[in-house]
């Protein structure tokens, strides 16, 4: 499989500072900023915002991104770019206002609706620039191809995906994790976990991204507990936060699998949060894929524990422990009824990456994975 990426990336604390000036050196005079209404409430990020006022820079913010971005959503950003005349995109937050920037900045210079541009290379016309800056240590969205949004009346998410939808810019910039939620951090590190693995699992993995993924394996299992702390260790942030990114280009070039398939089909049908729910399925779906996978999964066990050989079932009892230690709760959480097993089953086969998979999964395989949950 063939590995690319279109965005310059800048992965350092303090990296955010410097978006004033990429602006100008870019020519960029007009843009829309894309976040939620919470992170507005952020002090770091008012303080960026201001300090585009500041420098005369005419913004125009958008903050009502959802926690799953519903393609309305994107429709009446994209309506406002174009209104407004923005010239660049700013998606701030976790990946749903990423994605939600992503494809706002498609419908811009295409037109039309959200569904009208379903799969791969469907949109003819360029999307306008996009500057992305993850707030989270989880998304990836920052450098991949692909923007996910929910399809609210049909309860069903969706994938816009080009190759011109990847970000002209990524500013990762750990700063933001030492305000992040303890409980977000923890969901949103363990849904860049999943990336990972899933990638250097599936079927579509590759030399280059088998390389980031095994990166951000060991980055994670390494920091992530003491990321999680209290104190939040600086060193450990960072190296949470680029685990997150390595897992995004690794991901955004051999796709996700099983875990996503039924994550994204419970959050678009239940509207629950995507890295809730991947970090619950994870270690069940990996379990589930037996045998196909235990192989890779005994190489990584070797690579993050420095030793010769592995074993796959040290490295998801590995997995196991952290999610325990990271307080994520269990499946019944979610609150789903048994009776809707079935079909979020048949959602899950009727994703776009079920065929990623290490090995062919039937609705009998999720719903047997959903049923052992219970």
């Amino acid at each position: 499989m063939p590995f690319q990426v279109g965005t310059r990336i800048l992965i350092e604390p303090g990296c955010r500072e410097q978006l004033t000036g990429i602006l100008a050196e870019s020519g960029w005079k007009r843009p829309m900023l894309v976040t939620d209404a919470g992170l507005m409430q952020q002090a770091m990020v008012q303080e960026l915002w201001d300090g585009l006022g500041i420098a005369g820079v005419d913004g125009v913010c958008f903050d009502e991104v959802e926690c799953n971005p519903r393609t309305t959503t994107a429709e009446r950003i994209a309506a406002i770019a174009v209104e407004s005349q923005r010239d660049v995109i700013l998606g701030l937050g976790g990946g749903s206002s990423i994605d939600a920037a992503k494809a706002a900045a498609m419908l811009a210079t295409n037109g039309g609706l959200a569904s009208d541009y379903v799969g791969r290379q469907v949109f003819p016309e360029d999307p306008l620039p996009l500057v992305a800056i993850p707030t989270t240590c989880g998304t990836g969205s920052e450098v991949t191809w692909v923007a996910v949004l929910t399809d609210f009346e049909r309860k069903t998410k969706i994938s816009l995906k080009g190759s011109a939808m990847f970000p002209d810019l990524a500013l990762v910039d750990s700063g933001f994790l030492q305000s992040l939620p303890p409980s977000l951090l923890a969901t949103t590190a363990i849904d860049a976990l999943t990336h990972a693995l899933e990638a250097t699992t599936g079927s579509r993995r590759n030399p280059v991204s088998d390389a980031l993924a095994e990166k951000a394996i060991v980055l994670l299992l390494d920091h992530l507990r003491l990321a999680f702390e209290p104190a939040r260790d600086g060193a450990a942030l960072e190296a949470v936060m680029q685990a997150s990114t390595l897992a995004g280009l690794a991901f955004g070039n051999a796709d996700v699998a099983a875990v996503h398939c039924l994550s994204e089909s419970i959050g678009g049908i239940h509207d629950l949060p995507h890295g809730l729910c991947n970090a619950i399925l994870l270690v069940p779906v990996l379990r589930a894929h037996g045998g196909t996978i235990a192989g890779r999964l005994s190489e990584l066990d070797a690579m993050a524990c420095g030793k010769p050989v592995g074993s796959a079932e040290h490295l998801l009892d590995r997995i196991e422990s952290l999610i325990a230690d990271l307080e994520i709760p269990g499946f019944t959480s979610l609150g789903i009824a048994p009776e809707d097993d079935p079909r979020l089953a048949e959602a899950a086969v009727q994703n776009g990456s079920n065929d990623s998979n290490p090995r062919p999964m039937r609705e009998a395989d999720y719903f047997s994975i959903l049923q052992g949950l219970r």
